[in-house]
């Protein structure tokens, strides 16, 4: 029997929380330069995200990136 890997309780996979919430991402350029940067979290299409940057850029994460609540907005998270 396989023993689920447990969580934090302030921690969240990233299709648990609402469409259209704010995300924190360390978004990387065509220049290698890293940003952060505020984006829009729209849906999950199976096994991945959708999300949009402020540029309008979509970026797809994992559906089961552990996020957690900052404020209001999210930021990605570790498990352990």
């Amino acid at each position: 029997m396989t023993k689920k890997p447990t969580r934090k309780k302030d921690i969240l996979l990233l299709y648990e929380i609402p469409r259209n919430s704010k995300i924190l991402l360390t978004i990387s350029g065509d220049d290698r330069e890293t940003k952060e940067e505020m984006c829009t979290f729209r849906h999950i299409d199976g096994m991945y995200s959708l999300i949009i940057t402020e540029g309008g850029n979509a970026v797809h994460l994992g559906a089961t990136c552990p996020v957690k609540l900052v404020g209001d907005h999210y930021e990605l998270a570790e498990l352990a």
